[in-house]
């Protein structure tokens, strides 16, 4: 991958800092509360499946990385590094829809985890663009459109039931909890660094 390719993103990302700053602050609070979600014991109405917000967490540590220190980020090393994690959560989505019977949750949340760093390497790869700058715009613009609907869909559940958090994120089992943060900040993360390297 042409080292190119990353630093037109990184400029993009370092260019535009009224919206990288807030979306950096809104990834460290996500991050806390993944990690606070996977440290503290929970109640018992309160399902936390520790594989999925591992992957969240993981890739909220990626993503800021890549936020606050877009000019110094190798993207060969980011490149194998998100290769790996949609590998890793690949392997993990397999496994639980072998599992389905125990439930369809997990499958799920790795699921949304697995598309979500498969979006990422996409971003840093740049497959199908012209003269290999950036990345092709129409498939990278439905995934930031995706990944924004599901941001929408997600706000939307707070106000309902358990089963319409549930269908949006099932690693939390209230439309309320903290389970609903680093979801919709990972949505609009990723959103972000789509649109970033669109012509880059």
């Amino acid at each position: 991958m042409s080292t190119r390719k990353w630093w037109g993103v990184a400029d993009f990302v370092e260019q535009y800092a009224f919206v990288r700053w807030p979306v950096v602050a809104a990834f460290v609070l996500a991050s806390l509360i993944v990690a606070t979600r996977l440290t503290r014991r929970p109640p018992p109405a309160l399902r936390v499946d520790a594989a999925s917000e591992g992957a969240h967490l993981l890739m909220c540590l990626v993503m800021l990385a890549m936020l606050v220190f877009p000019a110094a980020v190798d993207p060969h090393a980011m490149r194998g590094l998100l290769t790996g994690l949609t590998v890793a959560f690949a392997v993990l989505l397999v496994e639980r829809a072998v599992q389905w019977r125990s439930g369809p949750d997990g499958v799920l949340a790795l699921g949304y985890h697995t598309l979500a760093a498969a979006a990422m390497l996409y971003a840093m790869t740049g497959h199908g663009a012209v003269h290999g700058e950036g990345v092709a715009t129409w498939p990278a613009v439905a995934l930031a459109v995706l990944f924004g609907l599901d941001a929408l869909l997600a706000l939307g559940t707070v106000g309902h039931g358990p089963g319409w958090h549930r269908f949006v994120h099932p690693a939390g089992a209230h439309p309320l909890t903290s389970a609903l943060v680093p979801h919709v900040v990972m949505d609009i993360g990723t959103a972000f660094m789509l649109i970033a390297a669109i012509g880059r």
